[in-house]
């Protein structure tokens, strides 16, 4: 009876209840494929307000089908950050440690719970937090805010720290995991706010998640990680990312540590469509090579892939993608050699009066394509970055601004020569700690090391599938820098196992870079000694020999089957009282993987206050050996 009689008014009160059940199971179904904040509330939009139709979707062209990408990550995932489509995958769902990539949930709950009266005292144990970049200082008081700077930067494993202690580490890390779990990023754990442990796991989808529900709700986040550089009241912050000023970048976070190895989340505005750009999310995890793989995924996409209908594959814009050249691995290696790099004295007392303390203003007016768009970008740090240490009396004692290591990064170098006269200044201690600030800005080093081993250990990095060498020595001391045992220090030409050095390192790579740092400073010829040197290190094996120290450009000799540059004179230097000291040789290499060579002698030039002013580009030369 009751039934009949209330048959309309319970169907009314169930229908509604059975669609909120059914639009719930869709919408966390929806999230679960892998679709971050915006694909839903757009999807939810559509299917309520658009007319049915054909929906613009991602196709492939010019018969790419089953065409992938070589990318070095073991895990990977690019996706479009308003649909939410996985455009290429691998191993999605695999978890990995994700290092600094951690910061960006650092960084979003620090946001959720900080006002503008948070005022963090930076604690000691703070500072103790491996890694120094951020410059921070015990019992310095800091906003919370600002701490997002260093933290997104310059990756500053203290301001993690000092902002998850202010709030309560143990809550905090509870909010992050929280959060993680809000966004239904499944298979994602936070053991540390900095990215340091290798408990800190997700995968390449879950950090698409992330992405997506930045973007859509905290995208000041993401406009913090595309500055140069951030300055306050005691502090700036130089921004360390390989994909600063690359077109369409718009923000992302990277990480490297042992156990992670590279890893990197970015947004690219891309032009996929007929008008306008898409918003392509990338994540690599394990990666041997960031940029590499992120280059590659772009030029994958811009032949590849368009976004539209699929009668939009016979409209002109996409025809022209189909003219395209294809996609191959290049068959050499493209290096670029900077001279003599001393940012303390003038350079200093420069950047503090006319730039702010901001160092990466330095470099602000060369082009990427001289260091940036580089496979691999070398040059030689004239002394120690650090904050420790005794001076050593010399007659001139060179001790950089911990600044100056993410500005050098945040350049484009990759790898710095330690092999010279200058790195004792301050004793073994600013040595050692060079070398930890180094490896945390991703430079490699050359021409030394902790130990004797690591000092005569060739660099090895591997581009284009080649494998390039990096040694360094120093032909003109300090002695008593040298490696030896257990003892940090640096290689010296003077070594009675040169020839074996090289020899060794020679047959590791397919391709060895040496350089000295020798020679009479201010000369414009090279001497018989460096001679002699150059002509023993090709012999026992090198491809390349590059120089420094004359802080004046010298000569280049074509020996046997390899180059040498004796002096590419002053790359940044506060050598202002002549001309030649205020140049140098930029020296770009195509080293092609039969050996062949072109050069391009491009010259450098420093303005008054020490800045990068010009670079005059050189015509390309083919070396005939």
């Amino acid at each position: 009876m009751f039934w009949r009689k209330n048959k309309k008014v319970l169907l009314w009160a169930v229908i509604p209840v059975l669609l909120g059940m059914f639009l719930s199971s869709f919408l966390i179904s929806f999230l679960r494929e892998g679709f971050a904040l915006e694909p839903y509330k757009d999807s939810i939009r559509a299917g309520l307000l658009e007319p049915k139709g054909e929906k613009p979707k991602y196709f492939y062209i010019n018969k790419s089908e089953g065409v992938q990408p070589k990318i070095s990550a073991q895990a990977y995932l690019v996706g479009d950050l308003k649909t939410g489509e996985v455009i290429l995958a691998k191993n999605q769902s695999d978890k990995f440690p994700i290092a600094s990539v951690t910061k960006l949930m650092t960084a979003l709950v620090a946001k959720e719970l900080a006002g503008s009266e948070d005022i963090v005292t930076v604690s000691r144990q703070a500072v103790k937090t491996p890694g120094q970049n951020g410059g921070l200082r015990v019992e310095e008081k800091i906003a919370a805010f600002e701490l997002l700077s260093p933290l997104l930067l310059e990756s500053s494993n203290d301001a993690a720290e000092a902002l998850a202690e202010y709030f309560g580490r143990e809550d905090f890390l509870l909010k992050m995991n929280r959060q993680a779990e809000q966004l239904l990023m499944a298979s994602t754990v936070y053991e540390d706010p900095s990215g340091l442990s290798p408990q800190n796991v997700s995968t390449a989808a879950d950090l698409f998640k992330l992405l997506g529900y930045l973007r859509e709700t905290h995208n000041e986040i993401f406009n913090i990680t595309t500055k140069r550089s951030m300055t306050s009241s005691k502090h700036n912050w130089s921004n360390i990312s390989q994909f600063l000023g690359k077109e369409g970048y718009a923000g992302g976070k990277s990480g490297y540590t042992d156990a992670a190895l590279q890893t990197g989340v970015a947004i690219f505005n891309l032009p996929l469509s007929e008008s306008g750009t898409r918003p392509i999310a990338i994540t690599l995890l394990r990666s041997q090579d960031r940029e590499r793989d992120i280059e590659s995924i772009l030029k994958h996409l811009e032949k590849y892939v368009y976004y539209g209908g699929e009668a939009d594959a016979a409209t002109v814009w996409v025809l022209e993608k189909v003219g395209l050249p294809p996609i191959y691995e290049p068959a050499y290696v493209t290096l670029s050699f900077a001279g003599d790099i001393m940012l303390d004295r003038g350079v200093e007392s420069s950047v503090l009066k006319n730039f702010a303390g901001d160092y990466s203003a330095l470099f602000e007016k060369i082009n990427a394509k001289f260091l940036k768009s580089a496979d691999l970008a070398f040059a030689n740090l004239e002394g120690t970055i650090s904050d420790q240490g005794t001076d050593m009396k010399s007659l001139y004692s060179f001790r950089m601004d911990q600044g100056t290591a993410p500005a050098l990064a945040g350049a484009g170098l990759d790898i710095l020569s330690l092999a010279n006269n200058h790195v004792g200044d301050w004793g073994r201690s600013a040595y050692i700690d060079t070398l930890a600030r180094l490896k945390e800005n991703e430079i490699h080093y050359a021409g030394g090391g902790i130990n004797e081993v690591e000092a005569e250990t060739p660099v090895i990095i591997e581009k284009n599938s080649t494998k390039i060498g990096f040694l360094a020595f120093s032909d003109v001391g300090p002695a008593w820098m040298e490696a030896k045992g257990e003892t940090a220090g640096i290689l010296l030409a003077s070594d009675p196992r040169f020839d074996e050095i090289i020899q060794n390192a020679a047959r590791q790579v397919d391709f060895l870079i040496v350089s000295f740092h020798w020679g009479d400073e201010y000369q414009p010829k090279h001497n018989a000694r460096q001679e002699y040197l150059a002509h023993s290190a090709i012999d026992n094996g090198a491809k390349i020999v590059i120089g420094h120290h004359p802080h004046v450009i010298q000569d280049i000799e074509i020996y046997k089957e390899g180059l040498i540059a004796y002096s590419l004179g002053n790359f940044i230097f506060d050598q202002s009282w002549s001309k030649p000291t205020m140049q140098g040789l930029l020296l770009q290499v195509k080293l092609w993987k039969d050996g062949a060579m072109d050069i391009k002698k491009n010259t450098t030039y420093l303005n008054s206050v020490f800045q990068l002013d010009r670079v005059v580009e050189g015509k390309e030369e083919k070396i005939e050996f």
